[in-house]
């Protein structure tokens, strides 16, 4: 039996050898049709001499698939196909092998510069993402700070969600989604009074409708971000409950979004193992054993079961990983307070 880590890497192995296989055929497409196109006329020449510059394609796509590595082995396969068409079908014609070694020289050439060029793109859309992110921690390192007194509140519940996700066979992009739902799901608490926000006691009527107002306020926030629209309806859901007692709008069952429903017991689990005004932090057993009374009712039962199946050693190396890795991130709202970011 393989588990859930190994059969992505297995997925991800099986991807790239079908990228390979699709750079093969096109090569192999493209020297065939190259070698067998007769070139008694000039019309014949001209589509011989098109299908030649055809070779282009599976360099470029092996750059973006594979890197400078990519484009240079695919250039190596092509200058071995190409050459032995040279020596076979166009020997003594000194005209025209000079042209063809010109060609050798192109696909070398587009090879090496698209490698290095893609190369650089790559890195700063990387760039850009890192950034993004760290703006994204920066904030929910802010807000948390407001209300827990703690900058790791969001950051272990994106911890918790995503492995409880991955549990779940979640893909790369609703990972990210979700990640990035469960650093931002606070931030609708932004406007929301710090006598309400912070009240020691019980909240009456009045305050829990003020509280209960933060998900729209999210939402709306979120939404104006164009590459966080799709986070914005998570975190819009977030209080929502599997049986429906849940708020703003109570849905239930499926109605809610499921990063929603995956969410929802990251952040019951953080609150029940964190001190809190109102309770001690529990154990873990003690928190599996909650979550699992709602099972079906605050929680979706699939997500539980796979919430359950996760030791508490293993939420205890989570919630250490953090903990060692918020050095620096927990540093980035003072250092935008004194003008260092």
């Amino acid at each position: 039996m393989i588990n859930r880590e190994q059969a992505s890497d297995v997925g991800f192995l099986w991807h790239g050898r079908l990228r390979f296989v699709v750079l093969l055929a096109l090569v192999l497409a493209v020297t065939t049709g190259h070698w067998w196109t007769p070139h008694y006329n000039e019309y014949l020449r001209a589509f011989h001499i098109v299908l030649r510059k055809l070779y282009f394609l599976p360099i470029i796509l092996a750059a973006i698939w594979f890197n400078l590595r990519g484009g240079i082995l695919i250039a190596t396969l092509i200058t071995l196909l190409y050459s032995m068409h040279v020596v076979f079908q166009w020997k003594g014609e000194t005209f025209e092998n000079i042209n063809q070694i010109g060609e050798i020289a192109t696909v070398w050439v587009i090879a090496v510069l698209s490698g290095i060029f893609i190369r650089l793109e790559k890195h700063a859309l990387q760039e850009v993402a890192r950034t993004h992110e760290g703006s994204v921690i920066a904030l929910a390192a802010a807000l948390d700070a407001r209300e827990h007194e703690t900058e790791l509140h969001s950051l272990r519940v994106r911890a918790y969600a995503v492995r409880i996700g991955r549990e779940l066979g979640i893909n790369m992009r609703q990972t990210r989604i979700l990640g990035q739902a469960s650093l931002l799901h606070d931030i609708g608490k932004i406007g929301t009074p710090d006598h309400i926000l912070l009240k020691p006691g019980p909240l009456d009527n009045e305050e829990w409708e003020v509280i209960r107002q933060h998900p729209q306020t999210a939402r709306r926030v979120l939404w104006s971000v164009p590459f966080l629209k799709e986070v914005a309806d998570i975190v819009y859901c977030h209080h929502e409950r599997y049986d429906g007692s849940g708020y703003p709008r109570g849905l239930f069952g499926e109605q809610i979004p499921f990063l929603s429903r995956v969410f929802a017991v990251a952040d019951v689990f953080d609150a029940l193992t964190s001190d809190r005004p109102y309770h001690r932090r529990l154990a873990c057993q003690q928190a599996r054993q909650e979550i699992s009374k709602e099972k079906g009712g605050h929680f979706e039962p699939k997500v539980v079961d796979a919430f359950l199946a996760i030791s508490c050693s293993e939420w205890s190396r989570i919630e250490a990983q953090v903990v060692n890795r918020a050095a620096s991130i927990t540093s980035l709202p003072n250092q935008f307070a004194n003008g260092l970011v």
